[in-house]
């Protein structure tokens, strides 16, 4: 299912290549969002057990530097996330058991270059949709342990901007946030976020 994603991701980019060379010339634009990242169950694997973790709600927040072609938009994206561990549970063969988790949690720092593709209209609101590519810092902590793994990531989304003025926009999005499998020389887990933000645009 990844790969699928990622192929699809990386075909949405190079398909959007051809409206900027079309477009109008592009106007600068920095944009900063805040909101909240509900993380998927991990589950992982190790050399002598293996299991689920569960996440509390977190909080996820990246700003942005990007040209606006019109219709079209491309960005360069630097984003973090983080989530408090739940619980756990650890199987060892077909033997499972669940803990509660203290001091437990998976972070992620991004770099994205990201397109948009507005649906320009009449009104002061605009629908998009949008897809990215790059790299993430996936950080693992479990008590007084600590695993990191960089590791290709991937975002696709929707959203709607609300124009203030010509200049200013507020934006409303859900992002679907993925990477490949983080790992170190004895475990391996997963990582995928559904986040929901809100932001501000400023185009010059």
């Amino acid at each position: 299912m990844k790969k699928t994603f990622s192929v699809v991701v990386a075909l949405f980019m190079l398909l959007m290549l051809p409206v900027v060379s079309f477009s109008a010339a592009p106007r600068p634009y920095i944009s900063g969002q805040l909101g909240m990242s509900f993380l998927t169950d991990s589950d992982y694997t190790e050399p002598y057990d293996y299991g689920t973790m569960e996440f509390d709600p977190g909080f996820a927040t990246s700003f942005a530097g990007g040209a606006n072609f019109g219709m079209f938009r491309v960005e360069g994206e630097i984003g973090y996330q983080y989530n408090e561990m739940d619980k756990a549970s650890v199987c060892v063969g077909s033997s499972c058991a669940t803990f509660n988790q203290n001091n437990s949690d998976m972070s992620a720092l991004s770099f994205l270059a990201n397109g948009y593709f507005d649906f320009v209209n009449s009104s002061p609101v605009t629908p998009y949709v949008t897809a990215g590519i790059g790299v993430a810092r996936v950080g693992l902590e479990i008590e007084d342990v600590s695993l990191e793994d960089t590791v290709f990531a991937y975002q696709i989304g929707v959203g709607v901007a609300f124009a203030i003025n010509k200049n200013m926009n507020i934006d409303l999005k859900y992002r679907y946030f993925a990477t490949e499998d983080p790992k170190d020389a004895q475990s391996e887990w997963e990582f995928a976020s559904h986040n929901v933000y809100c932001g501000f645009r400023y185009t010059f």
